[in-house]
């Protein structure tokens, strides 16, 4: 396996740039951060929904074995 992900397929770019907006969501809900999944969802690749969804679900319940750090969102002044 490389390391440099600009010699990765067009495909293998596809898949990781799906995980991380899987475990972006993951983390913004666990710290109950505003997110709406469908959206995010909506704007992967049709043939990567399924993916999107996996992956998802598993870092949702590897989210509950991690510990919170507070989050406290900016105040507008």
């Amino acid at each position: 396996m490389t390391y440099n992900l600009a010699e990765l397929s067009a495909e293998a770019k596809d898949q990781l740039n799906t995980e991380l907006a899987a475990a972006g969501v993951a983390f913004k809900e666990r710290y109950n951060m505003p997110v709406i999944p469908i959206h995010i969802e909506n704007e992967q690749p049709e043939s990567l929904r399924a993916h999107f969804q996996e992956k998802l679900t598993t870092y949702r319940q590897l989210s509950v074995t991690l510990s919170r750090l507070p989050y406290e969102p900016k105040l507008k002044t």
